[in-house]
Parts: C-alpha cells; sequence; structure tokens
C-alpha cells in the first residue's frame, strides 16, 4: 500500500475535471467535482476599457485540508482521501472527533464539507472530519472505477453495454483494513462515531457495508440507493442480514428524490418498505422522500437532513439559545 501526503491547505488540482454522475440506472445531470483551477501565469489581466487593470487571480485553496494517496492491494486502483479538518482541530489537541467517510469524494466531498458551516451555525451538530474517498491516478474514469468498486455483484443492468462490477467486496476490506485505520492513525477521531455516506450506487454500497460489516459503521447515510442492482440484489441480502441480526444499533437514513426516474423511485420505495418492516431492535431509521428533487439535485437537501438526523442524540444534549 502506497501513502502520501500533501501540504495542509492544499489545493485538490490532482482530481479530473467536470463529469457526469454515473453508473445509475439512467445517466444524471453533471456534478461538479472537488477540483479547483491553477493561477494563470500572466502577471495581470487586460483591463476593461475605461477600467484598471486586475492582478493575475491567485490559485484557490481549500482551508484545513488534506490530501492522502493510497493504493489498494485489494482492488489494484488508485485512490486519494479528501481531508476536511474541524475549525477546532489544531487548538483543541486532546479532542476527538466523529467523522464522515463521503463517497465519491470527488463530487461530494466539497458538498457535506460546506453544509457543516451552516449545522454548526444552528448547533444542531458538533464539528466532524469529513473524509472523501476519491480516485487517484491519471485522468481517473469515474464512472468505470466507481461502478466496480461499489457494487456487490458483477452484473449487466439493460443500460450497459457489458457487464460490470462485483467489487464490493474487495473495496470494503480496502475500507476496513487501510482507509480507517489510516485515517485513525493520523488524525484525532472518535472511531466510535465513523458514519459511512454515498449517494446512487455510493448508496448502494453503503447499505451493502452494513449487512456485510455491521459493526464498522455506527451510522449510515444512503441518498437514493441504487437498490436495484442485478435483480434486486440487497432486497434478498437484506432479508438473510435480519434472520442473522434480529438486533442492530445503528443509526440509518434512507432518502430518495421524488421526481426521480420512475422505476428508481419504485424500487426504493419497495426497499425502504422491507427495511422498515424487518424492524431490527435497537436500529433508529429516518425514510424520505424529497419531494420535487431529482438524482443529483436532491443531494444537498438530502445530506443536509441526513447529517442532522445522524446527530439528533448529540443535539439533544445541548442546550439551545
Amino acid at each position: 500500500m502506497r501513502v502520501g501526503l500533501s501540504r495542509s491547505g492544499a489545493a485538490l488540482t490532482s482530481l479530473a475535471a467536470l463529469t457526469s454522475l454515473a453508473a445509475c440506472v439512467q445517466a444524471a445531470p453533471p456534478a461538479l467535482p472537488c477540483k479547483v483551477s491553477a493561477a494563470s501565469e500572466s502577471a495581470e489581466l487586460p483591463a476593461p476599457e475605461g477600467g484598471s487593470t486586475a492582478a493575475a487571480p491567485r490559485k484557490l485553496e481549500i482551508q484545513n485540508s488534506e490530501l492522502l494517496e493510497l493504493s489498494s492491494a485489494e482492488t489494484h486502483r488508485d485512490y486519494e482521501l479528501i481531508v476536511g479538518l474541524p475549525r477546532s482541530y489544531a487548538q483543541e489537541p486532546e479532542r476527538r472527533y466523529p467523522v464522515i467517510y463521503v463517497l465519491d469524494g470527488q463530487w461530494d466531498f466539497n458538498l457535506v464539507n460546506t453544509l457543516q458551516g451552516g449545522l454548526l451555525y444552528d448547533k444542531v451538530v458538533p464539528e466532524f472530519l469529513v473524509v472523501g474517498i476519491a480516485y487517484g491516478g491519471t485522468k481517473p474514469d469515474y464512472e468505470k472505477l466507481r461502478g466496480e468498486d461499489y457494487t456487490p455483484t458483477h452484473s449487466h443492468p439493460s443500460f450497459a453495454k457489458e457487464p460490470f462490477g462485483g467489487d464490493g467486496a474487495k473495496f470494503l476490506s480496502f475500507l476496513e483494513q487501510h482507509v480507517l485505520p489510516t485515517i485513525e492513525q493520523r488524525y484525532r477521531v472518535d472511531s466510535s462515531q465513523r458514519i459511512l455516506s454515498g449517494s446512487s450506487l455510493g448508496g448502494l454500497f453503503s447499505l451493502y457495508a452494513l449487512f456485510e460489516k455491521p459493526e464498522l459503521f455506527q451510522n449510515i447515510i444512503a441518498l437514493s440507493p441504487a437498490v436495484g442492482w442485478d435483480e434486486r440484489y440487497l432486497f434478498k441480502r437484506e432479508q438473510a442480514f435480519h434472520k442473522a441480526h434480529p438486533s442492530l444499533k445503528t443509526r440509518v437514513w434512507l432518502s430518495v428524490g421524488s421526481d426521480e426516474w420512475p422505476d428508481y423511485v419504485k424500487n426504493d420505495r419497495d426497499f425502504f418498505a422491507q427495511f422498515q418492516h424487518s424492524n431490527c431492535e435497537g436500529i433508529s431509521a429516518s425514510v424520505n422522500v424529497i419531494e420535487g428533487e431529482r438524482h443529483a439535485g436532491v443531494k444537498p437537501e438530502a445530506y443536509n437532513r441526513a447529517i442532522r438526523f445522524v446527530f439528533e442524540p448529540w443535539a439533544a444534549t445541548q442546550k439551545r439559545d
């Protein structure tokens, strides 16, 4: 396993440019990756007619961030961990923090990291680390890579030219054996407050991780999970899991946008109903349909609500102004 580290606050220039959300049942609108363009080489920009000259733009950096590089022996792929540190991290050296692991970090790290500010202002969450799990290497093909890593089985969905997927178990092993230890050895995180989050195929994988390794994460966030994968494989896996685990001390957020593709919404609603019917003892589940939102645009509202749900037990102990 190769490990590298960029300096704190480094601009994330190794992530690729705009791509589309992919490997879903249908193509989704493009999403913004977590990339910042380098500064212009010119000393100054041409002045507008009648105006003053402007200085060349400087490189924009994400404050309190670090970039780790990992190579996986399990999947034989290169990854980048985008780490967002809480504002108090340097000032409170004895403090440990919850950590949210965000799948599709190339798209969703900035979103989740930014949402934290408003939630902190409203005093509904504690400070937490954000770890975006993205892909490294030269010009990574996000669609292909996530399609392999986030799926539990090899399958040939109707929208694809060829079968793909099935490396979910390998990717889960990589998370357990390398990603979590790397983060927990380097940063002051509370291993009893791990949160795994993902959308679409990332949501599918988040639920798969719950059923395969329920002890790894105390909280699961599954936005618009692609539970129709491989003739509803996850429905059967959930039934088997429930028989073996009648009790479960986990908080689970499930959501879908009301205006996503009809078949997609039906699959999610059916799975949500089955999950609720299982009614594991000790589990705290929140099932949500976000009205008026589609597959990609649903994420800001869904993540905002989901993070609040995860930290409801903490918020209940706090005094409100």
